[in-house]
């Protein structure tokens, strides 16, 4: 085969993953002999991508996926072992709820390094620039991650939201390279992984591992716990709970620099929401309940949100040296 009839062939193959989806098997080398990839996620991904989260290793892998630009959601399968889909975000109300939309409802999840998104037992999601917007046809694009297959024995260490995380922004990356997006989603770095998110007792003089924050009334009977995802304001939540099991979580705090969140929800209820400017960033600070849960007597025990959100960016303030708006 001649020199342009290969590039002709090899941009074909690029269109038709981008546009048309499905599993796609081009040979070059002639003959019946398949390419040794089919497709793989509007070619963002390679075949040493995809068997970093098969549970079982393959001699083959196929995808199987609809168009990039479908207008609600885009969906690739592959080989039953993962999915990722390409959504656009509703009207969430918060912070908390853009990230249970994103990386899925969830209790307990941590930030992704490096990369505007959270990951947590089973889902990973991450927001895509939105100069995307036009080339996905969705108006606030993000990319979600699924392991599918069994890996019950993974997640407990971290190991599969360290893949999930490094699949997810690898995917983003090259997908938003492809699309000639502004400023790409960044990569995880190497070797970094998302913390495994234990719950652990509470302070009460120092929730969610800052310095002063106390949202306990006085009167509080212990019990209480917490899961807080680190000390990196950039993108951090914490949940307190009245046990020590996700489904006795009462409320729920957040922390963000992450521009298109700040500007998303930085206007939402003054009772719940503060903005601050940390090392000259704007910084937005929520606090939130989990549905569900008015008539739990553990709740009486909270300050009213009113407080719980002064004394949050009180004790962020004096923390992170932050200046209030």
């Amino acid at each position: 085969m001649n020199a342009p009839r290969t590039k002709i062939l090899a941009a074909a193959a690029a269109v038709a993953l981008l546009a048309g989806g499905g599993a796609l098997a081009l040979s070059l080398r002639g003959g019946d002999e398949p390419a040794p990839q089919t497709s793989f996620c509007w070619a963002s991904l390679t075949r040493e991508d995809v068997s970093a989260l098969t549970v079982e290793p393959r001699e083959r892998y196929t995808s199987r996926e609809t168009a990039v630009t479908t207008s609600r959601l885009s969906y690739c399968d592959v080989d039953g072992e993962f999915t990722l889909s390409l959504e656009s975000l509703h009207s969430a109300e918060s912070v908390w709820g853009t990230a249970d939309e994103v990386a899925a409802a969830s209790p307990v999840r941590a930030p992704i390094p490096g990369a505007p998104g959270w990951v947590n037992r089973t889902y990973a999601g991450v927001l895509l620039p939105t100069d995307c917007a036009d080339a996905l046809a969705k108006p606030a694009p993000y990319l979600q991650i699924q392991a599918t297959n069994d890996q019950e024995d993974t997640w407990r260490d971290g190991a599969l939201q360290k893949r999930m995380a490094t699949v997810l922004t690898t995917a983003a990356d090259r997908l938003t390279g492809t699309l000639g997006c502004s400023g790409p989603t960044p990569a995880t770095p190497p070797g970094t992984a998302p913390p495994v998110l234990e719950r652990e007792e509470l302070d009460p003089a120092r929730a969610c591992g800052i310095e002063g924050f106390a949202p306990l009334k006085p009167s509080a009977v212990a019990g209480f716990s917490q899961a807080a995802t680190g000390g990196d304001f950039r993108l951090w939540s914490c949940a307190i709970g009245a046990g020590d099991d996700d489904s006795d979580n009462l409320v729920h705090f957040t922390v963000t620099q992450e521009p298109a969140l700040v500007e998303r929800h930085g206007s939402d209820d003054k009772d719940r929401s503060a903005l601050l400017t940390c090392a000259g960033r704007p910084t937005l600070v929520q606090v939130g309940h989990f549905h569900g849960l008015k008539e739990k007597p553990a709740r009486d025990d909270l300050r009213p949100d009113a407080d719980l959100l002064t004394g949050l960016a009180d004790a962020l303030a004096g923390q992170a040296g932050c200046e209030r708006e």
